[in-house]
């Protein structure tokens, strides 16, 4: 890949999905950062207050901008986070999950806006 993405996102899924066109990955990573990730925290508020029809609203309209991002392997985490609220699980398992996945993310997004940062001045 000509861009030289961070490898620590799904170059392979990113390639074949959008090619070499650094507006659209700009628009992508730009849109994951503005909307997605809010979303995502607005997500940590659901459920901690136990409102499981938010959350479960929240975390399906989430699972496919993980992919679209590049964060391939987060979207069966995800998956699993949005099954357990469908299936009740205890609130205190949610929010375990919820973390688990917020930590791996916290890592990745000074990755996005670096990317999305650098895409926007090619």
């Amino acid at each position: 890949m000509a861009l030289q993405l961070n490898p620590a996102l799904d170059l392979t899924y990113i390639d074949k999905a959008y090619g070499e066109d650094p507006v659209i990955l700009h628009m992508i990573f730009d849109a994951f950062l503005s909307d997605s990730v809010p979303r995502w925290n607005a997500l940590h508020d659901a459920l901690d207050k136990v409102d499981l029809k938010e959350s479960a609203s929240i975390v399906h309209g989430l699972k496919p901008s993980f992919t679209m991002a590049g964060l391939t392997w987060i979207r069966p985490k995800v998956e699993v986070l949005e099954k357990a609220i469908k299936d009740n699980e205890e609130p205190e398992n949610l929010m375990d999950m919820y973390l688990k996945i917020s930590d791996e993310l916290n890592q990745l997004i000074p990755i996005l806006e670096q990317e999305s940062e650098r895409l926007k001045n090619y």
